[in-house]
């Protein structure tokens, strides 16, 4: 074989691999396909799905706290016959969810390159007049592709590149994750370090403050809650620690919704190694409850049962005071706990089943065992 032909055969296949390769965020992290946009996970800086109803813009923010995501959600869907309605605009902090969404388009590989498409794989593909598009920022770039629908079988997505119209299949997942930002993405913990990187806690409430370190952290089994000054396991900051760290947020508050007053419930600051010290606010307005922390980056709604519960015994937990055990709920809802089946208001248990009455009595006769006078003889 010719030496020559040898050479451009080794640089062909150097160069597709290089094609078919990339190293995200410092990390071996190999992609196969073919790579539209070459850049790492940290230099990703915005994407944005825009539909006839939907535009939906996802940014990485950096701030003292670190780098985070931050969507801005504009629905346009119609009312009923067609009403034009006023845009609902949602903005909130991404969770953990979002993490797939960066990888997704830094860099941003196909699954394929099609050759040699004609307009009436174009109109098959549903990308004669698409009418959604998805621009990706990153490294220094802005790309834009248009998206046409579904391969059949996969389901994965047909684009095309706006700027140079090549056409290719794209894994359709992250596309998916950005039409339903709303509900897929939003952050739900109040807290960036986990439980079991907490070495440190400092609770304020009403007056009164105190502090506790985690022993045995590494040990989810033996991890216990030590109280400053008490030696030993603080059984009770236990249990309500317990609660207190499964606080999620339900929503972001938006421009203008936020309550007029908000009354402080407590404070917890948590201390985590190689991290920067974090506190939770969890505040009442009205009947709601609310929280913000440096994590979640704005203020947010939380459940009013379990918030409400944690609120009414922080102080005595910061006080050191003994918190009375939850009541156990009785099986059966509010008539069991009356002493019924449900369906017998107040009746006692063991009675007769819903819809029958009771036998008649003889009057004097003895109780049964069930607490009912015994029925008359025959």
């Amino acid at each position: 074989m010719n030496k020559s032909v040898i050479v451009f055969a080794g640089l062909l296949v150097l160069s597709l691999g290089g094609a078919w390769a990339r190293y995200t965020g410092g990390e071996e992290t190999t992609k196969e396909g073919v790579v539209l946009i070459d850049a790492k996970a940290t230099e990703l800086e915005k994407v944005v799905y825009t539909s006839p109803e939907l535009t939906v813009t996802f940014e990485m923010r950096t701030d003292d706290f670190g780098r985070y995501g931050w969507v801005t959600v504009e629905d346009r869907k119609k009312g009923k016959a067609d009403a034009v309605v006023e845009p609902k605009v949602t903005r909130f902090k991404t969770g953990t969810a979002a993490d797939k969404v960066v990888e997704a388009f830094a860099p941003m590989v196909a699954l394929r390159k099609l050759e040699n498409v004609d307009d009436t794989q174009l109109t098959s593909f549903g990308l004669k007049e698409p009418d959604s598009t998805v621009t990706i920022s990153a490294g220094g770039k802005t790309v834009t592709f248009e998206l046409g629908g579904e391969t059949y079988g996969t389901k994965d997505r047909y684009a095309k590149n706006q700027g140079d119209g090549k056409v290719y299949v794209i894994d359709d997942e992250p596309f998916k994750t950005l039409k339903f930002a709303a509900t897929r993405l939003p952050e739900r913990s109040l807290l960036g370090a986990k439980v079991e990187m907490i070495d440190g806690l400092r609770l304020g409430a009403g007056a009164s403050t105190a502090s506790w370190t985690q022993k045995n952290r590494d040990d989810k089994a033996a991890a216990y809650w030590e109280r400053e000054g008490k030696p030993g396991k603080d059984e009770t900051f236990g249990n309500w620690i317990d609660k207190a760290l499964k606080l999620k947020s339900t929503a972001y508050v938006q421009d203008g919704e936020a309550p007029a007053e908000l009354l402080p419930g407590f404070d917890l600051t948590v201390t985590a190694p190689g991290q920067k010290p974090e506190t939770v606010s969890v505040l009442q307005g009205g009947d709601d409850w609310y929280a913000k922390s440096e994590s979640t980056r704005g203020l947010v709604k939380l459940s009013r049962g379990p918030a409400k519960d944690a609120v009414e015994d922080a102080q005595d937990v910061a006080e050191g005071k003994e918190i009375a055990p939850d009541e156990p709920k009785a099986p059966g809802g509010a008539e069991a706990a009356a002493g019924g089946p449900p369906g017998m208001l107040g009746g006692p248990p063991g009675g007769p089943p819903p819809g029958m009455m009771p036998p008649p009595v003889r009057p004097g006769a003895p109780p049964s065992p069930h607490g009912m006078p015994k029925p008359a003889p025959k």
